[in-house]
């Protein structure tokens, strides 16, 4: 099997090198005009050639038509809404919990229909992004201010063409970024941006794309983040409550990006992207009655190199490689510490070699089939008492089958998952193999209505993380992975009502969730060790409309609203206190809805999102209780254009009803704050 492995892989990629030279854009419309215009006079006919047109536009996700569950932001969403970050973004998605240790440094994980971060798929320009050490994302990093679309896919996506990789996850966020856009004549484009807020927060930025020829394009980003984040908070302890400030929650951070655009004669794309991240936070702790204080501070760098190549050999064959290099290195630093140095720092370095190729074929018009294969190398280094420098070796094989026959349509997908691991001391973890299927559906009921009914099976298999298997003495190499069954059954329509309610789409889908050999930390006779213990048992239904409404000529409002039920339940022992209790940090009930009101002036948004009451730990008794809240904001942006310049002008209040409430148990987020930020697009 191994060897059948590598010689797909290598098949692919040889295919790949092979047609280099006809690399096809995806996502540009490239329209060409050759046209004569004959102009009839007494003598002449007159001829003229019309300038070639490039249309640059987005190809977005039909939500409605995919049989697997879409959400999906658009730029325009995101700056209309004051969207001030990726992790404040994803909390509008239904199903969707985000842990957030507050303030503008916290760190955020994202988890998908209480599944847990692990089986979270993060896509960056259709590259995936790992942690192999940690196995979940930290969203926090990724700017907001470049993005074009922030899509989540539930089961995975409905594109055929992408690395094998991208199918291992029980859902994906896909983050894709804005492609340079020149007009008229002009070979450049200039975007200049300042935030600044409450709590010490300055953010400037800029991006600067040139194009070279019709071909040849380059971009170059910048973004440099600065807040104190000593924001107040209300701190009640019995009787008594008082006025407390956060301390230690400063960050610094930068990040770069250079992205090299070529599209080839015939339309071939390349697209190379190169990645900078920077920062130094304080980590502010939990809030201890009379110690607001805590001594701990974490440095994170990154860099990657990516390289993506698409193409459309002819109208049956497609091709995509794609190469990564990726380096990290954390750097942890806690004081007042009992040992002789008083002071524990723990340094992380982790690398990356990643290379993908897949192949889309198209037989006839009803079958779309398509082959990926990837192979990445992992290796992390550390300076802790007996290190074993892990480095593993991983190879995802996809197969994947699409049918579509009149009003129906099915995809198919077998994923084969494969890993082998290598220690310099100690014991390793035995060689991991495991096929898991995928099946998802979609059927319009009627032709006269775009009604229709989905359907969703997938396995997921979630294996163990460098931490899991080495981290000092909890570390258990004799881990299995945990082993993640997704279902889901959906109803989605939409058209429109009236003349004024000129669209309307809706979406509902019920889910069954299961998690088997969960991983999670349990007490031994000395020690808390890693154990596969864990059972879970998720049921739940999400609830998403949007619609538009045309007030008069001048005027039009959107909404757009979900609605998410999750029960999650643990089944791990019967005996055990916790047996069939909501699983921590967890609510049975959240929702969110935003109002954008378009006027001729500027436009006008508000936002809600809210979230019921969770529990801190396994047990579900009042001690352990956190409580809902809502959050409320608004957000006013004014655009005026003076010649080929445009300025953006955004005055922002969140939370502006004050709300005091925790996300992570006593770690309090902020209160009222307030962002103003102008934007010059030249």
């Amino acid at each position: 099997m191994n060897k059948f492995k590598i010689l797909t892989f290598f098949l692919i990629i040889t295919i790949c090198i092979f047609h280099i030279g006809d690399l096809s854009a995806n996502n540009i419309v490239r329209a060409s005009f050759y046209t004569q215009v004959k102009t009839q006079t007494k003598d002449t006919i007159k001829t003229k050639k019309i300038k070639e047109v490039i249309v640059n536009t987005k190809r977005l996700p039909n939500k409605i038509k995919s049989p697997t569950p879409i959400q999906i932001l658009t730029s325009e969403t995101l700056n209309t809404m004051g969207i001030q970050s990726v992790a404040d973004a994803v909390k509008h998605f239904t199903g969707v919990t985000v842990r957030d240790y507050g303030g503008i440094g916290g760190l955020k994980t994202v988890s998908v229909r209480s599944l847990g971060a692990h089986h979270t798929g993060i896509s960056y320009d259709g590259v995936a992004i790992s942690n192999t050490q940690a196995g979940q994302i930290d969203i926090s990093r990724f700017s907001i201010d470049d993005i074009s679309l922030l899509t989540l896919s539930v089961g995975q996506s409905n594109n055929l063409l992408q690395a094998a990789r991208l199918y291992s996850s029980a859902a994906v966020l896909s983050i894709r970024t804005e492609s340079p856009k020149f007009n008229g004549d002009l070979n450049y484009n200039f975007k200049a941006q300042l935030k600044m807020g409450s709590f010490g927060e300055i953010n400037p930025s800029f991006k600067y794309s040139r194009k070279f020829n019709n071909a040849t394009s380059i971009s170059i980003d910048g973004n440099f983040t600065r807040a104190d984040g000593n924001y107040p908070f209300t701190l009640e302890n019995g009787k008594y409550t008082t006025k407390e400030k956060r301390y230690n929650s400063s960050i610094v951070s930068l990040h770069n990006i250079v992205n090299f655009y070529h599209t080839f004669k015939n339309n071939g794309k390349l697209n190379i992207k190169s990645y900078y991240f920077n920062s130094k936070r304080e980590l502010p702790g939990v809030v201890i009655l009379y110690n607001n204080h805590n001594h701990e501070k974490l440095w994170d760098e990154n860099y990657f190199l990516q390289a993506s190549y698409k193409n459309k050999i002819s109208s049956k064959w497609e091709l995509l490689t794609q190469a990564k290099y990726n380096y990290s290195r954390n750097k942890y630093k806690k004081e007042d510490v009992a040992n002789e140095a008083n002071t524990q720092i723990d340094i992380n370095k982790q690398n990356e070699y990643y290379i993908s190729g897949a192949v889309l074929y198209h037989p006839t018009l009803h079958i779309t089939t398509s082959l990926a294969q990837d192979f990445s190398v992992n290796t992390l280094e550390n300076n802790l008492l007996n290190n074993q420098s892990p480095v593993r070796y991983s190879y995802f094989t996809a197969l994947n089958i699409k049918f579509k026959f009149g009003r129906f349509t099915s995809i198919v997908n077998l994923l084969n998952t494969y890993m082998h691991e290598t220690v310099e001391i100690g014991d390793k973890p035995s060689d991991k193999e495991k096929f898991t299927p995928s099946f998802s559906a979609i059927y319009k009921i009627t032709n006269k209505q775009n009604l229709n009914i989905r359907a969703l099976y997938k396995k997921t298999y979630r294996v163990p993380s460098f931490n899991d298997l080495y981290y000092l003495r909890m570390g258990n190499t004799a881990l299995a992975p945990e082993l993640a069954d997704e279902h889901n059954l959906g109803l989605t329509w939409n058209g429109s009502i009236s003349n004024k309610i000129n669209y309307i789409s809706v979406s509902v889908d019920g889910f069954y969730n299961e998690v088997n050999d969960k991983i999670v930390a349990f007490p031994s006779t000395y020690v808390w060790k890693m154990r596969n213990y864990g059972k879970v048992r998720i049921h739940g239904l999400e609830a998403n409309i949007a619609m538009n409404i045309l007030i008069n000529r001048d005027f039009s409002l959107n909404v757009s609203g979900g609605y998410t039920y999750q029960k999650a339940i643990d089944k791990t022992d019967p005996l055990s206190k916790n047996y069939m209790d909501q699983l921590p940090y967890t609510p049975k009930n959240s929702s969110s809805a935003s109002a954008i009101l378009k006027t001729s002036w500027g436009d006008l948004a508000y936002n809600f999102i809210q979230v019921g009451v969770r529990y801190a730990l396994e047990q579900n008794i009042p001690i352990n209780e956190i409580d809902g809240y809502i959050e409320h904001s608004i957000n006013l942006t004014k655009e005026i254009k003076i010649k080929n310049t445009t300025f953006d002008i955004q005055l922002q209040c969140l939370n502006f009803t004050d709300k005091q409430y925790d996300i992570i148990n006593y770690y309090p987020m902020p209160g009222r704050s307030f962002k103003a930020t102008i934007k010059i697009n030249i």
